[in-house]
């Protein structure tokens, strides 16, 4: 929404604006002669000194005394020549002397002779003639060229921001810094880094133009936190702080505040302050918000960092009466932590939202100057013009091209999933029954993937993934019969989710669906295949022994074979069964082992305890039936018992079946295991239980505990 068409063409006209503001500040700062010599303030602040006399041959370490003209003026030289910035001033009387005292110097530079009288740190005065001349671009120190880079970089990160969402009243604001920033650094960067004087009017309107930037950066900042992340006021409310400050602004411009504190300094910390005052208000609103208050935090730290150091550096000194510590010039980079962080947080925590496609324009542009700006720091180092282009073009391949990489990667595919990493994760849900383990496996591979606050289970009915509630939320559809889900706050609530998190998901669902269909296929053809052996042991092996017992019927073998057929039908059974609940599984294997004991006139005493509401899956059934008939098999064929006991009983964990036998009573010590304990012993194992032999005062014991677990559902 409210994106230009053509963001990258805007960009580049934004980018070629910048170049030609540039060249222009550059062109006005050369048109200043210059005396070739580099004036700095004593460390007391109470003289001038001679810090480079470059071909005029003064010793650095004089004293500059007094310039004259050619036709006799003199001016007697005063530190405050040679101050940065006029604002050091506390009324607007002094600056106004300040600015008439420099038209005086200027006139007399421009007189095409001057005389400078200095003094040697020895005492010795001497007198040296300069034909001044205008200033090479050599000639400007780095202070200019870093006011220039501070200002303009700022003004095409702010610029890029805009061009991609032009209609979101945060990135109108964030704009207008960067709009307005540049006339703050490109005025002073002309003027701090005279030599010795501009013209009066020129200065003027100079510190005019950089006193409208610095307020109309202060009201930009106010609005931006008065608007973002979310809307404080009205859109028609935004006009307040211009209405107020820019009033304020006029007086000053006008110089009828009643001084320079109240005309400049104290406007702009007000403005601080209140962004510091709206930046609380956003974090107050935004504390259910996560990722609002993860992109408040980065983006308040950023801005009012950087704000803050600057005014505490320059107006915070000039309030207090105090030089600062630092050169306005170099000051200005403070607000490049506000646009570097600006820039560095828009990925990690989608600060105004922005698609990660944004960055290759501003990577272009970077890659576009680089080349440019290198072209010209060859030509300035006196290589010739034919061979300074290819040279900045290998230069940046060698350095930039390959740093530019190294960023895109941090910056924009920092949450690449690796194929190797997927597939396995994906794989892992064929192992993992149908139902609620399923649908948990799921739920910790889409954390995996996305690392979200919050995953949901949604009853909405979407045919595809799809970014919902402004990228606040991703949609999963249903997947091989698990249910759909939405996932909330990518990455911990750092960033939001995009088109791309989109398109990974549907692929990772399409993944999983194969993967499951695939899964099921073989279930499929395993089930028919249990099937046909059903049917082939059925018709086949169960007719034979039907004839079989037939056949010995009225013979002693006769009872073996029905005994045969009774395993067949349950193995049978447990090959195309359907689950069966405990309660019914527990009175089959009652009703069997009474008729077998019936069978071998001995007394059965069954007693169940409160069973719980499990259903056993036709293996486990099956398994447990076989265990407790080769159990009581056992007890009527070694012990000779008059009675037989089963006692059935569960706990939280655990259900465990007792048979016991008042027949013989020989130690379980002494006995050979065959082939019928092995047999339980090993069922019980596969069902992750275990067998207990023992004897009690007129008793053999024989104990089965199952893990409830195991059982079913």
């Amino acid at each position: 929404m409210g994106m230009p068409k053509r963001p990258t063409r805007y960009m580049y006209g934004l980018w070629i604006a910048t170049l030609i503001a540039t060249a222009g500040t550059v062109w006005l700062a050369l048109q200043q002669p210059g005396l070739g010599v580099v004036f700095e303030s004593s460390e007391k602040a109470d003289s001038i000194l001679v810090r480079s006399g470059g071909q005029a041959g003064i010793p650095s370490g004089a004293h500059a005394l007094a310039i004259t003209g050619v036709d006799g003026t003199r001016i007697d030289l005063l530190p405050t020549d040679i101050i940065e910035e006029p604002d050091f001033f506390n009324t607007y009387e002094e600056m106004e002397a300040f600015f008439a005292r420099q038209t005086r110097l200027d006139a007399i530079i421009r007189s095409g002779e001057v005389r400078l009288q200095w003094q040697a740190a020895d005492g010795r005065t001497a007198e040296t003639k300069i034909i001044p001349d205008k200033r090479k671009l050599r000639d400007l120190p780095a202070v200019f060229w870093f006011q220039l880079i501070a200002g303009f970089g700022g003004l095409l990160i702010a610029g890029w921001v805009f061009l991609l969402r032009p209609h979101d009243w945060g990135t109108r604001m964030f704009m207008l810094t960067g709009l307005t920033f540049p006339f703050a650094t490109s005025t002073a960067a002309i003027y701090s880094t005279r030599e010795l004087a501009l013209p009066g009017g020129l200065f003027q309107t100079l510190s005019s133009l950089n006193h409208f930037g610095s307020t109309g950066f202060g009201i930009a900042l106010v609005s931006l936190f008065m608007c973002y992340p979310r809307m404080l006021v009205k859109a028609r409310y935004l006009t307040v702080p211009l209405a107020v400050f820019g009033i304020w602004y006029l007086f000053d411009a006008t110089h009828t505040a009643a001084d320079l504190d109240w005309g400049c300094r104290i406007p702009l910390i007000l403005e601080l302050l209140l962004s510091i005052l709206c930046a609380v208000v956003q974090w107050l609103l935004s504390r259910k918000q996560p990722l609002e208050r993860a992109a408040l935090r980065w983006f308040t730290l950023s801005t009012l960092l950087g704000c803050s150091l600057f005014i505490l550096a320059v107006p915070g000194y000039s309030t207090l009466g105090l030089i600062p510590p630092l050169s306005q010039g170099y000051s200005f980079g403070f607000f490049l932590i506000m646009y570097a962080g600006i820039a560095l947080g828009l990925r990690r925590y989608r600060l105004f939202d922005m698609d990660e496609w944004a960055y290759r324009v501003l990577l272009w542009i970077a890659g576009a100057t680089s080349v440019i700006t290198l072209d010209a720091l060859l030509i300035l180092a006196g290589m010739e013009q034919a061979m300074s282009l290819g040279s900045a073009l290998l230069i940046s391949g060698w350095l930039y091209f390959p740093f530019r990489q190294w960023l895109w990667q941090r910056i924009v595919n920092t949450n690449v999933v690796r194929l190797e990493t997927l597939l396995p994760q994906i794989s892992e849900l064929v192992f993992v029954p149908d139902g609620e383990a399923r649908e948990t496996h799921w739920d910790m591979l889409l954390r995996r993937m996305f690392d979200p606050l919050e995953v949901r289970r949604s009853a909405s009915e979407g045919a595809q993934a799809e970014i919902r509630n402004d990228g606040l939320a991703l949609y999963l559809p249903v997947c091989s019969g698990m249910q759909a889900r939405e996932l909330r706050f990518a990455a911990a609530g750092r960033r939001l989710f995009s088109s791309r998190d989109a398109a990974f998901a549907s692929t990772l669902c399409h993944l999983a669906e194969q993967v499951l269909s695939g899964r099921e296929g073989y279930e499929r053809g395993v089930q028919q295949e249990r099937q046909r052996l059903a049917r082939d042991l059925h018709d086949n092996i169960g007719a034979r022994l039907l004839k079989l017992i037939h056949h010995l019927r009225g013979s002693p073998n006769a009872e073996i074979a029905r005994d045969a057929m009774k395993d067949l039908r349950s193995a049978i059974s447990a090959i195309d069964a359907l689950p069966a609940p405990l309660q019914d599984a527990l009175a089959d294997w009652h009703a069997e082992v009474e008729g077998r004991c019936e069978a071998a006139n001995v007394h059965l005493s069954w007693q169940q305890g409160e069973m719980p509401q499990l259903r056993l899956q036709p293996r486990i059934k099956a398994a447990l039936g076989s265990a407790l008939r080769e159990a009581v098999t056992n007890a009527l064929k070694h012990a000779s018992p008059a009675s037989v006991s089963i006692r059935i009983g569960c706990d939280e964990a655990t259900m465990s079946v007792d048979v016991m036998n008042d027949g013989n009573l020989s130690e379980p010590e002494q006995w050979q295991e065959g082939y019928g304990l092995r047999s339980i012993r090993g069922r019980l194992h596969d069902l992750g239980g275990q067998m207990i032999l023992g004897r009690e005062a007129h008793a053999m014991r024989l104990t089965m505990n199952i893990p409830l677990e195991s059982l079913g559902s």
